[in-house]
């Protein structure tokens, strides 16, 4: 049998940043207003995930998504200055590392800062693998990164963790058959988006024994 994995989401998941996503989202809808790709501004900035605004961005002006991307990896940097941590997160990660299953990291965020929240709350030793924006061929929602990570490590039951929409799309556009654990999800948001649900929990210590038993380990 294959091994399992399980691709975990970074923000709002393992870690919580003080990443202000709503001012993101407005500081692209503005620039995209101010150089006209976009003829009037949305009544939900959230209509967008973030890297679909950029992909309007990059339509319109790929200088302009580049200017705009190197304004989003501030947001992220400073927001990351300020992050707290899940109590449980080491544990569990810990726990699933010892019971040999497979571990991601799946973001939207930039590798830098990524990696200097992992190694800031000692969370990176237990994955096999951190995939941030700069090494995927696209973000989520969409499912290439999670397609990605089912590949590198070795091709097994995968399990996608997260909070968001855009980690259940994810899940379910990598067209692998991984199953989406929504994390404290809120779940009317997901299900008017068409997100399946595998699995619920409010924390990340129940993670381990829903994968398990998923995995038929």
């Amino acid at each position: 049998m294959t091994t399992p994995i399980v691709v975990f989401d970074l923000d709002n998941t393992l870690v919580h940043s003080r990443i202000d996503f709503l001012a993101i989202r407005s500081a692209i809808i503005t620039r995209l207003l101010e150089v006209g790709a976009l003829a009037e501004a949305p009544a939900n900035p959230r209509v967008r995930a973030i890297p679909e605004w950029l992909d309007v961005a990059a339509q319109f002006d790929p200088q302009l998504a580049a200017e705009l991307w190197r304004e989003v990896d501030r947001f992220e940097r400073e927001g990351m200055v300020h992050g707290t941590v899940e109590d449980d997160a080491r544990a569990t990660l810990d726990v699933l590392h010892a019971a040999g299953l497979k571990l991601a990291v799946l973001t939207n965020n930039s590798l830098g800062s990524a990696e200097a929240a992992l190694d800031r709350f000692a969370l990176r030793a237990p994955f096999d693998l951190v995939l941030a924006r700069d090494l995927v061929p696209a973000l989520k929602p969409s499912g290439l990164g999670v397609a990605q990570a089912h590949a590198a490590l070795g091709g097994g039951p995968t399990f996608v963790v997260g909070d968001s929409y855009i980690d259940g799309l994810a899940a379910q556009r990598a067209s692998i058959g991984a199953r989406f654990v929504a994390f404290r999800p809120n779940v009317p948001d997901l299900e008017s988006r068409g997100v399946e649900i595998w699995a619920q929990t409010q924390a990340l210590a129940e993670i381990p024994p829903l994968v398990l038993d998923g995995a038929g380990a």
